[in-house]
């Protein structure tokens, strides 16, 4: 007997379903820390604190402008906050 394979559209509901806050914020903790590469603890903290103030912020992981997981976003050293008008992210 075959497996009944999922529509396209099944599999990513069914794969989102699986996706929480919880789940990127391990996912993102295993992440090897590199010199230039990974942002420090703090300002990981930091970043993300500013995007769980950010209107673009929807469902608790995901900018609105970017498309992109918030976490895997301010992991990255290079990464930058694409919210209209200017990066919030950016220090004075």
């Amino acid at each position: 007997m075959q497996d009944k394979a999922l529509c396209p559209e099944c599999e990513i509901r069914a794969m989102m379903g699986r996706i929480t806050k919880e789940s990127i914020e391990a996912s993102v903790a295993k992440m090897a820390r590199l010199e230039g590469v990974t942002t420090e603890e703090g300002e990981y903290k930091r970043r993300l604190s500013i995007c769980g103030e950010c209107p673009s912020l929807k469902a608790e992981v995901m900018c609105a402008e970017c498309g992109s997981y918030v976490a895997y976003r301010a992991r990255i050293s290079s990464s930058s906050c694409p919210f209209p008008g200017g990066d919030k992210w950016r220090q004075p």
